[in-house]
């Protein structure tokens, strides 16, 4: 076998300093370092500023209406882990727990082909997935999966013969030890046939403090990343680069890192990572790509760097540096786990592997700084990424005239820049490259789209965008993972699918009422041609409404077709259930049901109606309805509470803010997923009065400890109000408190002790099921809120700013001010019966100018139902002025602000201030 000449591991010399193998291990005495400076270390190439960039070709950016993005299969996976795609758009798909499938375009249909028998314990499965780079003739492919009953991840061969997977050929098998993580196992081919194949380093990094994991104590080898991802005899925590042969060997191709067995293992293409979840290879220059993602420390301290996550490039085979350095170099220290002492940081330049579980070569090749990294935290050097948790990705490299011809393709606009997107943070980014392969710049890549976790992103052979994604919850069969194509229109747009049915689950028989509504088309204000494809029913319908009656129960995947006049389709799909009707949920309370005022306690009455189970005393047992009441402290705000109504999620302000972070990756509501469930958090801290604040600094400092050794990310781009909200919402979830009767009294008694909070009265109804249909859940919700409402809580501005200043008291508030002549505050769905009056506290500006205050009901310039005339006479004084009300019921309410005409009112010249409203009772 033909190699060609590699780096050569001199004899290491273990005196070097006054570091020792000895001292390392505990075994002899040795000074302890202190704390010395790191070594200079061999830094990344520095990104280059866009206005010194190279230059480029200069194209316009692509419109973002001009990407179509079509779902192909959602709802059907368990922990899709790798994607492959063929050249007639047959799209290959691993899950995790062994089920290998196909997306067939002609059939808009998943088929699976096997269910593969895999140890699935930990982060272990079937893990990889790539098609021979012969596979129209030969029907071979690859998949890297875990050996159930072994220590091994097998990466093997397969023929796909029609439905089936037959003759399996394993190439190669590595070995890992039970009991832990990061598998990697990505698989890649390149133009010229090599395979390359990642593995992560198996190691446990939460005994290290979440910094380098080198614990050289005996028993405790898995928690030493040196004994595989710095170990030139292991293959783990390494990039595999392989050529596999007819006959279901491989070969060594010449360029790996390690020329003979003698200096590492020749398969290895990169060692020195910590899990390599995603690689890549550009197709044209054999460079390849993967994300890494890092170590969990929040910062800096003297055992080295905080974690960062790293896009790596590696032009050529090369250590990259885990587990002694991190990022652009930035180096850890060897330290003794038994007795803390500290001894010097590793040196880039001549990595010396001392550990004794190591079994491969001493002193290492030097390591390749990354090409991108990120903390936690906002990173100075890559601010675009953004924040919070982190887990890199790398996607293709793509190149425009690969696909000539293609009426789909990515605009030319992406030529030769990578793709790389995160599974936390959800978002895609387009690095555009040097000739050379040096960092120019980053840009966002299809930020009008959402991705939940993506975990694998794909170009087809027309230059189209596989994206497939993880969904909502970590180790779940998530109903939102899902692959989908993105598609580019630079002329005639297809059009947008949208269906609108009047039920979409109910008794069968289940009449429903199907139309394109919301549907549009970009380019042509036509009439749209509309195809419906409904199952059981033989006829295609070619018309735009369609009503069907779905005579048997079951579940029904109806698919709507649209065509525009230039042929341009595009197609959606909607799911009926026919077999069990929704039950309906509604609270009746006596008085007002958005304020609560003075009173000790209000009355309520819970009303559920099924059309199987009946209603409440005749066939539902009162005591299967959930009734409870929660009390929100304040800054919950109006926004976290509309007035009632059917839901299947309770509508919490606080919930839909955990939606739009990273939270949901790591917890779940009510079941166990990577960290506790809600449920859990909020029992656990029920009745402690600091739970409040103690949850709080934890959202945004990150930590780790109360949960076992999973570190949760620190959130410091939240706000206090965000992370307030979504403390109130956890909280509210106790099973603690006490369950309340399906008809009784409720009493109010904590607000006594933080004025101004809301109380929340919810019911809730989960059916029987039938006919596999259910159980369905509905449930409803009143919030009662304290008659102060701060301005700084309307749910919408229009010209109007807030700002911190010193209310009607003296003291530091949130106040809104008005900077516009016609200006309005939102606060949506208020109860107004019983109430005579609003009164508005408010900060004159000056005292030459009236203005007016309203109220209107719907919209800003709805029905008036109340207005007052202000006139200060004194100005920066603090007025309340009184706004009769002459509605009732529950109104959509705006306070609206005209100033007069003859004051030009700016930022620099606003027109009045507003602290709070305060809703009144009584004549």
């Amino acid at each position: 076998m033909s190699v060609s000449s590699r780096y050569s591991a001199p004899t290491p010399s273990f005196a070097r300093g006054a570091f020792t193998i000895a001292a390392f291990v505990g075994m002899t005495s040795c000074r302890t370092v202190t704390a010395p400076a790191p070594p200079p270390v061999a830094s990344a190439p520095a990104p280059v500023a866009a206005t010194a960039a190279p230059a480029v070709p200069s194209l316009p950016a692509p419109d973002p209406s001009r990407f179509q993005q079509d779902v192909l299969l959602e709802g059907v996976f368990y922990e899709p882990t790798e994607i492959a795609v063929a050249r007639d758009g047959r799209v290959f798909i691993a899950e995790r727990h062994g089920t290998f499938s196909v997306y067939e375009p002609s059939a808009h249909a998943q088929r699976v082909i096997a269910r593969l028998p895999v140890d699935d314990s930990n982060e272990n499965g079937l893990i990889g997935l790539a098609l021979d780079p012969g596979f129209d003739a030969n029907h071979w492919l690859y998949l890297n999966y875990s050996v159930p009953g072994a220590d091994h991840h097998r990466l093997a061969r397969f023929t796909l013969d029609g439905d089936s997977l037959r003759d399996e050929r394993p190439l190669l098998e590595v070995k890992f030890d039970k009991g832990c993580c990061h598998t990697g196992g990505s698989i890649a081919f390149d133009r010229q046939g090599h395979l390359f194949v990642s593995y992560g380093d198996n190691t446990n990094p939460f005994t290290a403090g979440d910094y380098a994991p080198i614990d050289p104590t005996p028993g405790k080898s898995l928690a030493d990343a040196l004994r595989s991802a710095g170990n030139t005899n292991d293959l783990r925590g390494k990039i595999l680069r392989i050529t596999p042969t007819p006959d279901g060997k491989y070969t060594i191709p010449a360029g790996n890192l390690f020329a003979s067995a003698a200096e590492g293992r020749p398969e290895i293409y990169v060692m020195g990572d910590r899990n390599p979840y995603r690689i890549s290879v550009d197709s044209h220059n054999g460079w390849l790509y993967w994300g890494e993602i890092g170590p969990d420390a929040r910062r800096d301290s003297v055992y080295g760097p905080r974690g960062h996550d790293e896009v790596n490039q590696a032009r050529r085979a090369g250590f990259f540096g885990w587990p002694m350095f991190v990022a652009d170099n930035k180096p850890y220290r060897h330290y003794n786990f038994t007795t803390g002492e500290l001894f010097e940081f590793f040196d880039p330049a001549h990595p010396v592997n001392a550990s004794p579980n190591n079994t491969g070569a001493k002193v290492l090749p030097p390591a390749q700084p990354a090409l991108i990294y990120y903390p936690y935290e906002k990173s100075d050097v890559f601010p675009l990424v953004g924040e919070g948790g982190r887990s890199a990705m790398a996607g293709p490299v793509y190149h425009y005239d690969d696909f000539a011809g293609s009426a789909v393709r990515l605009p030319e606009y992406y030529d030769k820049k990578l793709i790389h997107y995160e599974w936390m943070r959800g978002w895609m980014m387009a690095t555009t490259l040097s000739p050379t392969g040096d960092f120019v710049r980053m840009e966002p890549f299809l930020p009008q789209f959402t991705f939940d976790h993506p975990s694998d992103v794909e170009l087809g052979a027309d230059g189209s965008l596989y994206v497939l994604e993880y969904g909502t919850y970590w180790n779940a069969a998530n109903k939102n993972a899902r692959l989908s194509r993105i598609t580019y229109h630079p002329g005639n747009r297809p059009p947008i699918a949208h269906i609108t049915a009047s039920r979409t689950v109910g008794a069968a028989p289940l009449l429903t009422a199907l139309s394109p509504d919301g549907s549009f088309d970009y380019d042509r204000n036509d009439t749209l041609s509309t195809t419906w494809i409904i199952p059981g029913r033989a006829d295609v319908v070619n018309q735009a409404r369609v009503s069907h009656t779905f005579d048997k129960p079951g579940k029904y995947d109806v698919r709507m077709r649209l065509r525009d006049r230039a042929g341009a389709e595009s197609e959606t799909s909607v799911q009926i259930l026919a077999g069990n009707d929704p039950p309906h949920v509604a609270i009746d309370v006596r008085g007002n049901r958005s304020f609560y005022w003075d009173q000790p306690s209000v009355a309520y009455d819970v009303k559920v109606t099924d059309k199987e189970d009946g209603r409440i005393g005749r066939g539902i047992d009162a005591r299967k309805v959930n009734v409870s009441l929660s009390y929100e402290p304040p800054s919950g705000g109006v926004s976290a509470a509309p007035a009632a109504g059917h839901q299947q999620v309770a509508p919490t302000d606080g919930l839909a803010r955990i939606k739009k972070s990273d939270c949901l990756a790591c917890h779940a509501i009510d079941h166990a997923s990577l960290g506790p469930s809600y449920v859990q958090v909020s029992q656990r801290y029920a009745g402690q009065p600091a739970a409040m604040q103690q949850l709080m600094s934890k959202i945004v400092t990150g930590g780790s400890g109360k949960w076992g050794d999973r570190v949760m990310p620190p959130h410091p781009s939240l706000t206090t109000e965000d992370t307030r909200a979504i403390v109130s919402y956890i909280l509210s979830l106790s099973t603690s408190a006490p369950k309340l009767p399906a008809r009784g009294t409720a009493t109010l008694a904590q607000h006594a002790a933080s004025p101004g909070g809301s109380y929340r009265l919810t019911a809730a109804y989960a059916d029987r099921p039938r006919n596999g249909i259910g159980p369905l859940t509905d449930s409803a919700v009143v919030v009662l809120h304290a008659p102060r409402v701060p301005a700084s809580e309307a749910l919408a501005l229009t010209a109007v700013g807030l700002h911190k200043d010193k209310g009607v008291d003296g003291t530091a508030r949130t106040v809104a001010t008005v900077y516009g002549a016609d200006a309005s505050l939102y606060f949506g769905t208020l109860d107004l019966t019983g109430i005579s009056r609003v009164t508005v506290d408010l900060l004159s500006q000056d005292s030459r100018h009236p203005f007016t205050v309203e109220l209107r009901a719907d919209s800003a310039k709805g029905p008036m139902i109340g207005s007052a005339d202000v006139r200060p006479t004194v100005a920066n004084a603090w007025y309340t002025q009184s706004v009769p009300v002459s509605a009732t019921g529950e109104r959509p309410l705006y306070l609206v602000l005209r100033g007069p005409a003859d004051r030009e009112v700016g930022q620099f010249n606003p027109l009045v201030t507003i602290e709070a409203l305060r809703f009144e009772r009584g004549k």
